[in-house]
């Protein structure tokens, strides 16, 4: 009876083992491909096409000849730019990961100008404390000026060496390292200063304003 219990033992730890190890494995089902990394050597990244679609919006139509980005509230100097003289400005290229509240993580080489670049040249105003997004779907969010401080974002046109896909947010998706993907908005067409906090679409309905990823 002994050497049975001991069986049985045996054969219900190695089933729990292995039953761990099919389900990371199959938990982990984001493919990966290699591109070059900024600065050098090679960036792990999940391929354009394979790359998830979440938005609370429909996808914008939008004709590139006639789009602005237009830049106000509490700034000294409101301006609008258009696409070309997005990518006229300096750009960068950083490997940033994009955690979702669902629990995955995606993985780019994403290409763009800083949006301090966009803040210096408006002009901040010292009542200003937070800056609001919008997309031509009524999508928002904020950031603020103490959250660009610390995460350095930055407006994206490509990913991995591509041009943005429309569903991913082009022309412009912003992009915050060590925050949530729902502060990452898509198809940007509205950057504005504000006094005090602000509420964008999610988290308007619960979700953290923070949207702190950090150690994700």
């Amino acid at each position: 009876m002994e050497k049975i219990k001991s069986y049985l033992a045996v054969g219900i730890l190695a089933a729990l083992i292995i039953g761990a190890v099919l389900y990371f494995a199959l938990a982990d089902d984001s493919p990966t491909t290699q591109v070059k990394a900024p600065g050098g050597g090679k960036a792990e990244v999940t391929p354009v096409e394979k790359m998830r679609v979440r938005t609370a919006e429909g996808q914008p139509d939008i004709d590139i000849a006639s789009y602005r980005l237009e830049v106000g509230g509490l700034v000294d100097s409101p301006f609008a730019m258009t696409f070309d003289e997005i990518q006229a400005l300096p750009a960068e290229e950083r490997f940033v990961e994009l955690p979702c509240v669902e629990g995955w993580t995606e993985a780019g080489v994403w290409k763009g100008p800083r949006l301090s670049l966009l803040l210096e040249r408006a002009g901040v105003s010292e009542d200003a404390e937070t800056v609001v997004f919008s997309s031509p779907g009524g999508y928002t969010t904020s950031l603020t000026l103490d959250d660009i401080e610390e995460t350095d974002p930055f407006l994206a046109y490509g990913v991995n060496g591509e041009r943005l896909p429309d569903e991913q947010g082009y022309p412009l998706r912003l992009v915050v390292p060590d925050r949530l993907g729902y502060k990452w908005i898509k198809w940007v067409t509205g950057i504005e200063l504000v006094k005090g906090d602000y509420e964008g679409y999610w988290e308007s309905r619960g979700y953290s304003n923070d949207a702190d990823a950090t150690g994700r």
